[in-house]
């Protein structure tokens, strides 16, 4: 009951601070909308960029499936196999220099030729390490066979290899 009373003498009176004029009504108003966009602008920025995220995400798990699928496609072994390991893993070591001839110029090349001794004598080893004819062949065929775009693919070549062949 005082609150009516109040109210009828604030209105009829017309007394400042008795409630928020019109005006004030309109700018709370304004500034709570206000409020709401920029909030529902930050919102969709966030959406915007979870998405620019994903699709980036998205793309670079295509890109790696392509590039695995690349990969394993000339990851194979020829249909004669050689017979001896020792033989075989020297094939390994001559396409090895082959494909780094092959792929690099310049200083890169330079290096190579500089370091080849050292880095065949380990392809070698390793080759033998494996134990498994299948896995050189594997190895000399997809670095026979591997183009241009797998200039930085080596180690993947020569891993995938002992994956698919090491106890085949």
């Amino acid at each position: 009951m005082k609150i009516g009373l109040l109210s009828v003498v604030c209105a009829g009176v017309g007394v400042a601070g008795c409630g928020p004029s019109e005006a004030e009504l309109a700018a709370a108003k304004a500034a709570a909308d206000k409020k709401k966009a920029e909030e529902a602008a930050m919102e969709a920025r966030l959406a915007e960029k979870r998405a620019e995220r994903e699709a980036a995400k998205k793309a670079k798990e295509a890109e790696e499936k392509a590039y695995a699928e690349k990969v394993d496609k000339l990851c194979v072994v020829p249909e004669k196999l050689p017979k001896d390991l020792k033989k075989a893993c020297d094939v390994v070591a001559q396409e090895n220099d082959a494909f780094m001839t092959r792929m690099y110029t310049g200083e890169a090349l330079e290096r190579w030729q500089k370091a080849k001794q050292m880095q065949l004598g380990m392809t070698t080893a390793q080759c033998n390490k494996t134990g498994s004819v299948k896995v050189a062949a594997c190895q000399a065929t997809a670095m026979r066979n591997a183009g241009e775009d797998l200039k930085k693919g080596l180690p993947d070549l020569m891993r995938r290899c002992i994956e698919k062949y090491k106890d085949a």
